[in-house]
């Protein structure tokens, strides 16, 4: 898993996660199991820039 720290343009990728398996069915659901975990675990904290300024976006779970 590779998680960028920067700024990013909109559109740009933010994270890679690298998964390999036997069978696409397995590989997905691993993927998708890690991405919830990142989503749901990892402290990343977000700071949207905008033209009409700056704030951190919180998301409700």
């Amino acid at each position: 898993i590779h998680h960028v720290v920067d700024r990013l343009s909109p559109g740009e990728d933010v994270v890679y996660v690298l998964v390999s398996g036997k069978n696409r069915s397995d590989v997905f659901r691993a993927l998708s199991d890690i991405m919830d975990k990142v989503k749901t675990e990892v402290p990343i904290w977000k700071k949207e820039i905008t033209t009409s300024g700056e704030y951190w976006a919180h998301e409700t779970r």
